[in-house]
């Protein structure tokens, strides 16, 4: 099994407004480490939310609904913009985790 080491840590605050990973980012973006990431996991907290990994936005009542304490594991074309994701209610969920440089099926 490959050594999964962390690269980098992003928190995301997700809200209101369908967007990707990025968008949602908590302060500055992530190091430059994050462009020689291969996956992204990370653990939902606070809220639930709605997601789509098609490039689609979600709305508060369609997409996959992914609720507190569920853990997201996002391959580089998601990270990279395939994924969005919207809240469900009026509390803004937060997402956070770590960067790998190994592809996400190695990650989960």
């Amino acid at each position: 099994m490959p050594n999964l080491r962390p690269i980098d840590y992003g928190s995301y605050t997700i809200t209101g407004t369908a967007g990707t990973l990025w968008s949602f980012a908590d302060g500055s973006m992530p190091s430059s480490n994050v462009a020689q990431s291969l996956s992204f996991k990370g653990t939902l907290e606070t809220a639930s939310i709605r997601v789509r990994s098609d490039g689609v936005a979600p709305t508060a009542s369609e997409g996959e609904l992914v609720n507190p304490g569920d853990s997201i594991t996002l391959d580089s074309s998601e990270v990279g913009g395939q994924w969005n994701a919207i809240r469900t209610g009026s509390t803004s969920a937060v997402l956070k985790g770590h960067y790998y440089n190994l592809p996400a099926i190695q990650v989960k």
